[in-house]
């Protein structure tokens, strides 16, 4: 069957391109699929290589502009190692867990990266997600959505990925922690989608598309990878 646009179904989808300066290829990428309009939300990695040409670009794209925050740079420097999702994971938790992270470091580290942003894009980010989705951990949610009040940033990624069909390891995971920040995110009114999924979790696209759960979802992707860059050009 021959794919088309699904343009029924496309007011409720945000398509979020992830990782925006980890490299000129993924900046590149990010910005022909907003010239295509097929990205809702840009997160961007404040201290990543990102050209004076490529914010101006960006900035009068009319898409969202998110700040997407990094810790310690622990998992971009596994992920360049081609270590797993779930490895990777396992030792962020060691260190956390032995005190090598610690939460106040981190809150400094990332109220830096959004006044870097500011710097660059001359206000403050339009929302807030992080690099493997480690604002989900408790400690980490807390501080995320207290810095969201601080500089009055509208949108956290914070959907639900259990909703969705295609879920794995790592969407039961990001549900339960969702769970345990409920509380938090209702004391801070925080605003998402209905649902987030990672574009790499689905394997059909066209089943996907065709029993998408109620509310809005959020498909997180990586246009610097070709294979994300491919189903995001063809199927939105």
């Amino acid at each position: 069957m021959e794919n088309i646009s699904y343009e029924s179904h496309r007011k409720r989808l945000i398509i979020s391109a992830d990782d925006f300066g980890v490299s000129s290829r993924a900046n590149r990428n990010i910005l022909f699929l907003i010239s295509l309009g097929k990205i809702d939300r840009v997160e961007v990695m404040s201290n990543g290589i990102i050209s004076p040409n490529e914010v101006d670009e960006l900035s009068r794209s009319g898409v969202k502009i998110d700040i997407h925050l990094d810790i310690l740079h622990e998992f971009e420097n596994n992920r360049k190692k081609d270590i797993g999702a779930i490895i990777r994971m396992t030792g962020f938790l060691g260190k956390l867990f032995t005190g090598e992270i610690l939460p106040s470091r981190v809150k400094q580290q990332w109220e830096d990266q959004i006044e870097t942003f500011r710097q660059v894009f001359g206000r403050y980010p339009d929302g807030i997600s992080s690099h493997e989705h480690v604002h989900f951990f408790p400690p980490f949610f807390k501080l995320a959505i207290e810095l969201q009040a601080k500089y009055d940033i509208p949108y956290i990624r914070f959907g639900d990925s259990i909703e969705i069909t295609h879920h794995n390891f790592i969407a039961y995971t990001l549900h339960l922690l969702k769970i345990l920040n409920l509380r938090a995110c209702r004391k801070f009114s925080c605003v998402s989608s209905s649902s987030l999924v990672s574009l790499d979790w689905i394997k059909n696209l066209d089943i996907f598309l065709d029993k998408l759960p109620e509310g809005t979802i959020e498909i997180a992707c990586h246009p610097e990878l070709a294979e994300d860059f491919v189903k995001i050009k063809k199927y939105f």
